[in-house]
């Protein structure tokens, strides 16, 4: 668990992707690896999620995650299927104890003073702030860091390659999620180079902090 959070913390990137077809894959892990953003949370939005994230974990050169799991069934599946860490939306007891059972990292959705204490009394050190701009984003982040100092997050929603720097600057925040860099009409439309690119501009923001 801790080598997964570890290298995410280097990182400071968790793509959020929308995969629609397996052919889809290939080329997109391999476009993040040679943009050096080796790092993907497929979410489970679409009937080929599960069987993109077994290709993706065979590979073993990009670190994979499942989102928007929301049932301890989704959280054994892509257990099983090898995800190295799981993302929610929302807080559920039972799937981050569940978590710490199996000893598999999981960043739950948490928003309120109350979901963050929640989480904090079931040990959890890292949330998902979502969405973040229609939550207040960093201002609102940074008043939370007030009362749960020991608490990090990792705001998504309204993030982008412009305002990036200005949120990984701030102390509680462990990392952004997003998807300007691997947006679903590009995945879609096969643009690779455009997927690279903002890949490759994304880890310089990163390695120039």
């Amino acid at each position: 668990m801790n080598d997964t959070l570890n290298l995410l913390s280097q990182l400071r990137i968790v793509p959020a992707v929308v995969i629609d077809d397996l052919d889809q894959v290939r080329p997109l892990a391999d476009a993040m690896v040679a943009g050096g953003l080796p790092v993907i949370e497929v979410t489970l939005r679409t009937p080929v999620a599960m069987d993109a994230i077994r290709m993706l974990v065979q590979r073993q050169d990009i670190l994979v995650g499942a989102g928007t799991v929301m049932t301890l069934k989704q959280f054994e599946d892509v257990r099983r299927l090898g995800a190295q860490f799981i993302v929610t939306p929302g807080l559920d007891e039972a799937v981050i104890r569940h978590a710490n059972y199996r000893d598999l990292p999981v960043i739950p959705g948490a928003v309120t003073p109350t979901e963050i204490m929640q989480a904090q009394n079931l040990g959890v050190k890292l949330v998902k702030f979502f969405p973040s701009h229609a939550f207040g984003g960093l201002p609102t982040i940074d008043a939370l860091s007030g009362p749960f100092p020991d608490m990090k997050f990792l705001p998504t929603g309204g993030i982008s390659l412009e305002n990036l720097a200005t949120f990984l600057q701030h102390p509680s925040i462990f990392g952004c999620g997003g998807t300007w860099m691997a947006r679903r009409e590009w995945l879609q439309t096969g643009q690779w180079q455009r997927v690279r690119e903002a890949c490759a501009d994304t880890a310089t923001v990163v390695k120039a902090l």
